[in-house]
């Protein structure tokens, strides 16, 4: 039996209902691709930039779409403390430095369920964790990714389930680039923001902490709504103000036609990568990513019950991506 590949070549599914086509890698359980229907009803363009080779998804330069999970972001050296014990991490992939992103983006996904219900396409996916297979995290832990397509909506549910007999460390992001139709560079865009507070950082990009404990804040209103031209941003934002509706809501827009891509989340934090390091594509996508805790959550005691799964819990990390059409 022949592994279904994308158009990509890269092994996953291809899923359309009314409204979209998508692509999802096993690996990771990763969005390759999200287009929307455009308004005169064609294929529209891919919306998120991912993987576009076997290659390039093998390096996971830029974790294009990556699925963060047990962690998000950075753990200096890979090492932390957790339920009176030491543990260091070793780098995720052979070729990678840094302890980062955690180890969802590389597993092996098997989808277990697939239906269609009320106009909307479900998949979920699932992988498993045992504690011999990293290093420095000796848990048993089942992650499961669940994407909800309906027409020019994804809702994203990353679920963290402790299969083992004692409490384990977890949380959970997304690491998504995303463009609007007929632009080529992100300094065409606006960006709006649901905070005034960032978080200060060392050049690891370790949040900083202060005398007294706790991480260094900032403030910073740049884009409660103003243009990307001339930002140069790898930045965690925090403090989310919450929209009418109860969600965090951070829009990207083209103020020359007035289509946008609006991410919302029910909690947590939204950090932004503008993009200016990646092997391909430079600025021209911006990672707008929703995480559940900030960077190197593992050494912040103030976020020890925030980590925390405790034996046979479950729990979720839900966001999501609406997209709106030029007028």
């Amino acid at each position: 039996m022949t592994t279904p590949t994308t158009g990509t070549g890269i092994a996953g599914m291809t899923v359309s209902g009314n409204g979209f086509t998508a692509e999802v890698a096993y690996e990771g359980a990763t969005l390759l691709s999200w287009r929307p229907v455009s308004t005169d009803g064609g294929e529209g363009e891919n919306l998120v930039d991912g993987y576009s080779t076997p290659a390039e998804m093998q390096s996971q330069n830029g974790v294009r779409n990556g699925i963060l999970a047990p962690f998000t972001n950075r753990i200096p050296d890979g090492q932390f403390s957790f339920d009176g014990q030491s543990h260091r991490i070793e780098p995720v992939l052979a070729h990678e430095d840094l302890v980062f992103h955690g180890f969802a983006r590389a597993l092996p996904f098997a989808l277990t369920q697939s239906f269609e219900e009320h106009g909307a396409h479900t998949l979920v996916f699932r992988a498993e964790i045992a504690p011999a297979d990293f290093e420095g995290y000796p848990y048993r832990l089942a992650i499961e990714v669940e994407y909800r397509f309906a027409g020019h909506e994804v809702t994203i549910d990353i679920r963290g389930i402790n299969r083992d007999d004692r409490p384990l460390p977890f949380a959970a992001g997304w690491h998504p680039y995303f463009r609007l139709p007929g632009t080529t560079s992100i300094d065409d865009l606006l960006l709006t923001l649901p905070s005034r507070t960032a978080i200060e950082t060392d050049e690891d990009l370790i949040p900083l902490r202060g005398a007294q404990g706790g991480m260094v804040k900032r403030d910073d209103t740049r884009f409660l709504y103003a243009p990307l031209s001339g930002h140069v941003l790898d930045v965690c934002f925090t403090d989310l103000i919450a929209s009418e509706n109860g969600l965090y809501e951070t829009r990207l827009e083209n103020h020359h036609d007035g289509s946008s891509l609006t991410v919302w989340q029910e909690r947590g934090h939204m950090h932004v990568f503008t993009g200016d390091t990646l092997a391909r594509g430079r600025r021209q996508s911006i990672a707008l990513e929703p995480v559940e805790t900030p960077t190197n959550a593992f050494n912040q005691p103030e976020l020890a019950d925030a980590i925390t799964l405790q034996a046979g819990e479950t729990r979720s990390f839900r966001f999501g991506v609406r997209f709106k059409t030029a007028r």
